[in-house]
């Protein structure tokens, strides 16, 4: 054999042996991936490991009601809003047992953790405000964000967190350090869910009564766009690179796929029962059906459904829910 031919058959097996070790890193990683499930009805926690297929691993008991769900990777924590005790719920990720309890005063319903872990965020539906704690000492205050303050999306780059006030069609940002309200911009009618684009330029908000979505430019603080979505849409996510928007519309029971150029609806897909939270992880999406009691994948690249599993009774994922090492 000659020199030539011997030199072609090494690079075949070094770039074989990349692409072995890049799919097996990738493997590796999906198993990693652990998705929890707020089960309103059931007072339970669903938790599901993921490797290109859905496997229960745990269903933990919580408070009454759980609704809200938000994941710190720096603590490795899992916090579960429990609508109907006045707690949040601590789940360790590792052992996927609740570690404590933190009592509050009123409602709570959207939740959300902050980039170093030190602080958790409540929206108190009752109260009317953003419960703000120390996950170290447990102290918290209640700040003032309107009226029947709903879902929270806190910024990884900025000094700010942004809360739906559903009863006040707006949004309030707030300074996460001061923990002050720094600016108001407003929406659509009954703002519930929220979440930032990959980039953080814009917010996107779901208007639960006037059936769309506004699109919030966050350089100057205005709405920019109004888009028309399903009937009672309830959460959105994004595509990994930032492309698509995946919105859940409860009375349509389908999900709204919006291009984040030129905010259009490009899509819609069919669904299950009443959808609500909605979640990315990589190519993939996951959302939950109220009615059907499912948790749902779906490939991002070709939009159709990898895997699905049963849950506890009525998810509600208000949040974001996926885990990953």
């Amino acid at each position: 054999m000659s020199s030539l031919s011997l030199k072609k058959m090494f690079i075949v097996l070094i770039r074989a042996s990349f692409l072995f070790v890049g799919l097996l890193l990738f493997k590796t990683t999906l198993a990693d991936t652990k998705v929890f499930v707020t089960n309103q009805g059931s007072n339970t926690v669903s938790v599901f490991s993921f490797d290109e297929k859905l496997t229960l691993q745990k269903e933990i008991p919580v408070g009454v009601a759980p609704a809200g769900v938000a994941v710190s990777k720096v603590n490795r924590e899992v916090y579960v809003s429990n609508t109907e005790s006045s707690e949040v719920t601590v789940i360790d990720v590792d052992s996927l047992q609740v570690k404590k309890s933190i009592k509050l005063s009123g409602s709570s319903l959207g939740i959300a953790v902050s980039k170093d872990g030190k602080k958790l965020f409540v929206a108190d539906w009752f109260n009317d405000c953003l419960v703000i704690i120390n996950l170290d000492s447990h102290e918290n205050g209640c700040l003032k964000v309107g009226q029947a303050p709903a879902g929270i999306s806190v910024s990884s780059k900025k000094d700010e967190l942004y809360v739906a006030s559903r009863d006040s069609n707006s949004v309030f940002i707030v300074s996460t350090s001061r923990e002050k309200v720094i600016g108001e911009v407003m929406v659509g009618d009954h703002p519930f869910g929220i979440r930032l684009t990959p980039t953080e330029d814009h917010l996107f908000v779901t208007n639960v009564q006037s059936n769309d979505i506004s699109i919030i430019d966050l350089k100057n603080r205005k709405e920019i766009s109004r888009v028309q979505v399903g009937k009672k849409p309830y959460c959105v996510t994004f595509s990994l690179d930032g492309k698509r928007a995946f919105v859940t519309n409860q009375y349509s029971d389908s999900i709204s796929v919006i291009n984040t150029d030129s905010f259009q609806v490009e899509r819609t897909l069919t669904s299950g029962s009443f959808p609500e939270g909605i979640d990315t992880y990589g190519s993939y999406i996951f959302f939950v059906n109220w009615l059907d009691e499912e948790l749902v994948v779906i490939d991002t690249k070709n939009l159709e459904v990898v895997d699905y599993a049963i849950t506890g009774s009525n998810p509600r994922n208000f949040g974001s829910f996926i885990f990953q090492d």
